[in-house]
């Protein structure tokens, strides 16, 4: 089985940024591992074909949770590529589907009263991109341990917290962990991203723990990409540690 890494290089809010979704593959399937900010199939087109990936071979998207930053392409890969079957897990498949309001514009809107007048001139562009993204039916519904039928075997892991629904995908034949944004790196290390926006902090430091279960030589973040090595040395569980640097998650 294959594991690349897509680079998606772009500038947002005026800062250059780049997010690592990943492409498995094997014999049978191809499958793209979230599907980017809004407005991103181009990015997307342009880094496969540097790794030598036709999108069109795509036979399933999965998405890890419904943040923006992870299915704001997703309409349009779908219109691209109709036969492709996007699988989610059930809580997030309602926001996916638009059946339910994205967990950060109910955040977003408890907020803007505290605003200032220029932060809610900024906020209302926020709710307005969080409130276009397109709806996408979901074709399938992923479960804890499931095992996908790629390669040796992929196993869907819950890892709830950043989202109510989050999941991370673990390839056991190279030991090697997707971690949607259960874990971001940043600055060499593995922290909760935005803790102060995790739908539920306690249960995100839950589901890491949880991941010391497995044999882990690398770590994919969506945001920070690969690393490999001990992680658990690299890795911090408290509250403490918000970067600046940190893009949003």
């Amino acid at each position: 089985m294959k594991i690349i890494v897509l680079a998606i290089k772009f500038e947002y809010n005026g800062i250059e940024q780049i997010i690592n979704p990943v492409i498995i593959q094997d014999d049978s399937h191809m499958i793209l591992i979230d599907a980017g900010y809004p407005c991103q199939f181009e990015l997307f087109e342009a880094a496969a074909k540097k790794s030598d990936i036709d999108l069109n071979k795509l036979s399933h998207i999965i998405i890890t949770h419904h943040d923006f930053d992870h299915i704001g392409s997703l309409a349009e890969f779908k219109k691209r590529f109709p036969h492709i079957q996007i699988l989610s897990s059930s809580i997030e498949k309602a926001y996916i589907e638009k059946h339910k309001k994205p967990l950060r514009l109910e955040q977003a809107e408890k907020r803007y009263p505290f605003l200032s007048d220029n932060d809610k001139q900024q906020a209302l562009i926020f709710h307005k991109i969080l409130e276009n993204i397109e709806g996408v039916e979901v074709d399938d519904i992923l479960h804890n341990h499931q095992i996908l039928p790629i390669g040796e075997g992929v196993e869907v892991i819950f890892t709830p917290g950043h989202t109510q629904g989050h999941i991370s995908l673990y390839i056991k034949e190279n030991k090697t962990l997707i971690t949607g944004d259960v874990l971001v790196l940043v600055n060499d290390k593995l922290v909760i991203p935005y803790p102060e926006f995790a739908y539920n902090l306690a249960q995100a430091q839950s589901s890491i723990k949880n991941l010391m279960n497995y044999e882990i030589d690398e770590m994919i973040c969506y945001h920070g990409g690969s690393y490999k090595g001990n992680w658990q040395d690299i890795l911090i569980l408290d509250n403490d540690l918000i970067e600046n640097s940190l893009t949003q998650a």
